[in-house]
């Protein structure tokens, strides 16, 4: 089966992330095939994007037990599979169409970056947003790189820190979401005819870049630093030990427990 559906209705192309059995998280697979869709779009008549997810889930982050195994991968081959994944955020940051992710269900870490990454996001009541990896010894490195397009430094750090799950409106106060709605997809798709009746497709793209050179000049050198850290990170036997924990047991260690 596909990992990434995709059907263009009138104006609007929907890219839905379709792993379901697994909360959609982000495989090397996956993150190839979403590149690609995205890419894709841009071919066709399509004037916007809508992200979403199969399932329960739109998308509950990383693929854990890929990362656990590359822990003991060469350090070349861990940072080449952090920058894939900072490529797929770099191509819908730098997309020329309107993108808008309608989310439900886990919106975690890197699933909650992919909506982030898009222009607008739309949640459904059952959204629940969460960044979760220090909890397991890993690091938030490469959606560090644009969150703070959307939430305040201060704010960030207390959601990195101290995480605990937000729901749609806690969402919507730290700027992560802009619209909540009963059915997500369906509100998605009003937004994105609505934007694209506005606008000029032209002159969106180019807001686009220009909000984005204007917000992230350097994006590329710091999505490049960031794999690096995701990559030596995977590596620490506190992530190792996390990773195991969470496998193993579906829990968060207790990192005051030395034993």
């Amino acid at each position: 089966m596909p990992l990434v559906n995709i059907v263009v209705r009138g104006p609007v192309a929907f890219i839905e992330l379709a792993r379901p059995e697994s909360g959609n998280a982000l495989c090397g697979e996956l993150v190839t095939h979403l590149i690609a869709g995205l890419a894709a779009a841009c071919a066709g008549d399509a004037r916007a994007v809508v992200l979403t997810g199969a399932g329960k889930h739109f998308c509950t982050g990383a693929d854990l037990t890929e990362l656990a195994a590359t822990a003991d991968a060469p350090e070349g081959d861990r940072v080449a599979d952090a920058a894939r994944l900072a490529d797929l955020y770099s191509t819908l940051l730098r997309h020329p169409l309107v993108t808008i992710a309608a989310v439900h269900g886990a919106v975690f870490g890197g699933g909650a970056g992919l909506a982030a990454a898009c222009d607008f996001v739309v949640a459904g009541e059952s959204a629940r947003f969460q960044f979760s990896e220090a909890r397991l010894g890993f690091v938030p490195a490469l959606i560090s790189v644009f969150l703070s397009r959307r939430i305040p430094p201060a704010r960030l750090a207390t959601l990195f820190l101290d995480p605990e799950p937000l729901g749609p409106e806690a969402a919507r106060g730290v700027g992560l979401v802009d619209e909540i709605a009963p059915d997500p997809r369906c509100a998605a798709e009003s937004l994105a005819t609505r934007v694209c009746r506005k606008i000029a497709s032209s002159a969106a793209a180019e807001t686009k870049r220009l909000l984005l050179d204007l917000a992230l000049p350097d994006l590329d050198h710091r999505f490049a630093a960031a794999a690096r850290i995701n990559a030596r990170q995977r590596a620490h036997p506190e992530c190792r030990r996390g990773l195991s924990a969470i496998l193993t047991a579906k829990t968060f260690p207790d990192w005051m427990d030395r034993s």
